[in-house]
């Protein structure tokens, strides 16, 4: 997979893991995790010496989700950033997801949604994803559904995502395993090439994604935690967050 994504041009890959918190799974191996991906680039190191790997997760939505940022901070975001990547149920939108968002946001914490052209029910009611929006939510667009493998009306509603919200949409491989059928990024890259553009394919593939994975100074004191904390640890850094946060106002 790895070297398959360098050949489509690839540099950093997140190696996102599926957690469901609903459920009584055991916390990852974090240590581990990170091991693995230094093993693995350490086998890298030849032909795709330019690969960058970074841990992160793929949090199913529940109402516990502040409370799991609060205990383990960083260490569960894309990278160690400040962005949250959040599975929705595909069926129903949980009534609770604008309060989520909100205690995520107050944690310094921005949240982004996997794969919302592939709900119905995102599809239905844009009206509220656009509330989301505003208050700084992104998307995260499956390079299949842009393919056309997960249908017309999924491939549909990613080229209308991309078109209205440019600036808060990235799109990601969503690859499982290394066979024929992986998602092409190069695939994706060129359709939206083809239908938006150089300047719309270089923002989704390059731009905002870098963002998402960049470190900076606003963000330092919510990057810090890389290992779980108890909760007066959180508080003082969410006290030094507060203070940078004054000082570069």
């Amino acid at each position: 997979m790895c070297r398959r994504a360098v050949d489509e041009g690839v540099h950093t890959i997140v190696s996102a893991q599926l957690w469901d918190i609903n459920t009584d799974e055991q916390p990852p191996d974090f240590d581990e995790n990170e091991r693995r991906l230094l093993r693995l680039q350490s086998e890298l190191s030849g032909s795709s010496s330019t690969l960058t790997l970074k841990q992160g997760f793929l949090l199913r939505f529940g109402p516990k989700l502040p409370a799991l940022l609060e205990t383990y901070g960083a260490a569960i975001t894309l990278g160690g950033g400040r962005f949250v990547l959040v599975a929705l149920p595909a069926l129903k939108t949980p009534v609770e997801s604008e309060e989520v968002w909100a205690s995520l946001a107050q944690q310094g914490f921005s949240t982004i949604i996997a794969g919302p052209e592939c709900s119905p029910a995102l599809r239905r009611d844009e009206g509220r994803l656009e509330k989301w929006l505003a208050l700084g939510v992104r998307l995260q667009l499956n390079a299949a559904s842009i393919n056309g493998a997960h249908g017309r009306e999924a491939r549909r509603s990613a080229f209308h995502y991309i078109k209205k919200y440019p600036s808060q949409v990235v799109v990601a491989s969503n690859a499982r395993e290394a066979i024929a059928r992986t998602p092409s990024l190069a695939g994706a890259r060129a359709a939206v090439l083809s239908r938006f553009g150089k300047a719309l394919a270089h923002a989704l593939f390059e731009d905002n994604p870098a963002a998402i994975l960049k470190t900076s100074h606003a963000t330092a004191a919510v990057e810090e935690t890389r290992k779980p904390r108890g909760p007066s640890s959180l508080l003082q850094q969410l006290l030094r967050f507060k203070k940078i946060a004054t000082d570069a106002s």
